[in-house]
């Protein structure tokens, strides 16, 4: 169970996000256990479609219309699809919407369906985008399955504003390996420690050197083994661990929204930068309670 994306710069993760976060309870800490999900064919769908105004779900021969463009939509009800509406010409009226899965379509049911593609319109740039999910409370949920550019990212982010972003993080659960504990970076505990980053064939406990020892550290500094502040560790836990990320999708670090990644289980990890030396971490939360915070019904 490392930390890869360390060349990564670190970054505060913003205070003004009205998003809510659930801590993992402590006796809530099993299920550490990655593993791939299953790959999805995509099709491009929209879930919903305007019929005389009015947001519809797709029936058989039925003719809407996009909520964001306005452009005529039909309704596409086989049985080997889910039903859904498409263009009924070939058009991609918001280059932020990618191809839906179904990982896509099962993370807006948890939500009500007014929370579900709601059109964000600014009025003073007249620029209109389809949101996955919008709460009650203006947050916006955004579900990224695929790779992004990072121009994309920084104008979703800007044109947003107070967002989340919900990775799939299946496609590279092979990749990623969460290690050990790590205590909350703003805990007195931290103040006089660097921790070394951890690989996941890394044998042992890991380790980490202290800057009160080491006042101008050049070249060696007194090695300490994480095993001596592991009772501390375990008291202080809130969920923060050690990761390695092999071929990281680098992009994940520049986000300046909370980025939670989801290997499929019942827990979303956080990525967070953990200090000011580079050191990023993930941290544990509940995905239901995730949603229920958030104005979803949990499964």
């Amino acid at each position: 169970m490392g930390v890869a994306g360390q060349a990564a710069r670190s970054r505060e993760m913003p205070s003004n996000v009205a998003c809510r976060i659930p801590l993992l309870l402590p006796d809530d800490r099993g299920g550490m256990t990655i593993s791939a999900g299953r790959a999805h064919r995509q099709a491009y769908t929209m879930q919903y479609a305007l019929i005389s105004g009015h947001r519809s779900t797709p029936q058989p021969c039925l003719v809407g219309a996009c909520p964001a463009c306005n452009w005529p939509t039909v309704s596409k009800c086989g049985t080997k699809v889910t039903w859904h509406w498409a263009h009924k010409a070939r058009r991609h009226c918001d280059p932020w919407w990618e191809n839906e899965t179904e990982w896509h379509r099962h993370w807006k049911s948890l939500f009500p369906d007014d929370a579900r593609e709601v059109v964000h319109f600014d009025s003073t740039t007249e620029e209109k985008h389809v949101a996955d999910i919008k709460t009650e409370t203006g947050l916006i949920i955004e579900l990224q399955h695929s790779p992004m550019p990072s121009e994309e990212l920084r104008a979703r982010e800007h044109f947003y504003k107070n967002m989340v972003w919900i990775v799939d993080a299946r496609p590279f659960a092979g990749q990623f390996h969460i290690l050990g504990k790590l205590p909350p970076p703003d805990s007195d505990l931290v103040r006089d420690i660097v921790f070394y980053p951890q690989r996941h064939r890394d044998s042992g406990f890991g380790g980490f050197w202290r800057p009160s020892e080491n006042p101008e550290p050049r070249g060696l500094v007194l090695y300490h083994s994480i095993s001596e502040i592991s009772e501390e560790i375990e008291f202080l836990y809130q969920g923060h661990h050690f990761f390695e990320w092999i071929r990281p999708r680098t992009i994940w670090f520049d986000a300046t929204a909370p980025v939670l990644l989801d290997f499929g289980g019942p827990c979303l990890w956080r990525l967070c930068a953990y200090d000011d030396r580079g050191l990023w971490s993930v941290q544990r939360t509940s995905k239901d309670a995730f949603i229920a915070e958030n104005g979803g019904n949990p499964e």
